[in-house]
């Protein structure tokens, strides 16, 4: 018996959509994992940090 793939569905939420999802899982999983660790760093601090590994533009700010 042979492997058959797996297809990924994305259940019609957009590549976009789906991106920016992942980005935000992973700076509150990181910001959460850090302060556990006793580090102070915000979401936001994580997220400026992130933009810097992976050469990400400044967002704007959001009020």
């Amino acid at each position: 018996m042979t492997k058959s793939k797996r297809t990924k569905k994305n259940h019609g939420i957009s590549p976009e959509r789906l991106a920016e999802l992942r980005r935000a899982t992973l700076i509150a999983s990181t910001g959460a994992s850090t302060r556990l660790e006793g580090s102070k760093l915000s979401d936001k601090e994580v997220a400026q940090v992130a933009n810097i590994v992976f050469g990400r533009k400044q967002e704007p700010q959001r009020s």
